[in-house]
């Protein structure tokens, strides 16, 4: 989190907008600056990061809250970093009447989520420490396929300057303020089962500090054309007219590469093709879902006089009242 970037105006949202207004502005930038859809383009990758940096924020309640009142306290520097500290009486080495206070902001709330009560102020506490939680977004296909994915997250650790006594001589740690304890940025490599669904959290055991573990939670990025639903896939396939009239035979991408399925004579749009055993995996088993390709009859663009005739004299063959069920 960085109080520094508009995460709001990332999104293209306002300060106000509610958490489904939120993730539908994820999704569709997400869409609109994904690397598959803008293959080779550097600004369209950067933004993309932007955005999912910005949804990893403002798409939790939690870390909201704290972005927002960081921004309303006028805190802008690093997570501790000292000296844009409001409310604390530097000259006396100890806190003004808002003890402890970023603007609005609380050290004790802050630190409170991080540790169990009763551990603020002093170095490593003992027995469990609280687990630290993140949120991470991935990659529609790496969720599929399972892989190896890089998570970037703060943890507490003892204060390099005064060892975890929260005191410089005589006053309070500058760097610690007094608590003992400050944040490093960590990295860890966590493993994704294949068919990982939306909102699973992996635990990675002694990664969030002392005697904690780290807790990631997947949040899966929208595909361009694919969308899942539990272990199925489904893919909208546009028809031309004449090949649900006809019938064909059209090329679809699955999540193992393309195949060939069999549009029948007289199809309709919304009708759903089956493709067995081309979805997702349960993790952990063998066992997969299916895709459906649901076709979608894509009207001729043109209003030619030719093609007015030629409907003209397809009336004589169509039901003369699709609509008769609603009476």
């Amino acid at each position: 989190m960085d109080p520094k970037k508009d995460y709001y105006k990332a999104l293209g949202v306002s300060e106000s907008a509610t958490q489904d207004e939120i993730r539908k502005a994820f999704r569709r930038m997400a869409k609109k600056h994904h690397p598959d859809v803008n293959p080779g383009d550097k600004s369209a990758e950067a933004r993309f990061k932007e955005v999912n940096e910005a949804n990893e924020v403002l798409g939790n309640r939690k870390k909201r809250e704290e972005y927002d009142a960081i921004r309303k306290g006028g805190f802008t520097g690093g997570p501790w970093s000292g000296e844009e500290f409001r409310g604390w009486n530097s000259s006396g080495g100890g806190r003004s009447s808002g003890a402890g206070r970023v603007g609005s902001i609380n050290l004790e709330d802050i630190f409170g989520q991080l540790f169990r009560q009763g551990d603020i102020g002093g170095a490593s506490p003992p027995g469990r420490g609280q687990d630290i939680s993140v949120e991470v977004s991935v990659d529609f296909m790496e969720m599929i396929r399972g892989g190896v994915h890089e998570v970037r997250y703060r943890t507490p650790k003892t204060c390099h300057e005064c060892g975890g006594s929260g005191k410089s001589g005589r006053r309070s740690c500058p760097v610690c303020f007094g608590h003992g304890i400050t944040e490093a940025e960590e990295l860890v490599k966590v493993k994704i089962p294949a068919g990982a669904k939306d909102g699973a959290t992996i635990r990675v055991s002694s990664k969030g500090g002392k005697n904690s573990d780290l807790v990631v939670r997947l949040r899966m990025l929208p595909h361009k054309y694919f969308r899942r639903e539990g272990n199925d896939i489904f893919l909208d396939a546009p028809i031309r007219f004449s090949e649900a009239v006809k019938g064909a035979k059209i090329q679809v991408p699955t999540i193992d590469g393309p195949v060939m399925v069999t549009v029948p004579p007289g199809s309709s749009s919304g009708r759903k093709l089956r493709l067995k055993g081309k979805g997702a995996a349960e993790p952990g088993k063998k066992e997969r879902g299916d895709q459906f390709v649901v076709l979608n009859i894509a009207a001729p663009k043109s209003s030619s006089e030719e093609l007015v005739k030629l409907m003209d004299q397809l009336e004589q063959y169509e039901d003369p009242d699709p609509r008769g069920h609603w009476n």
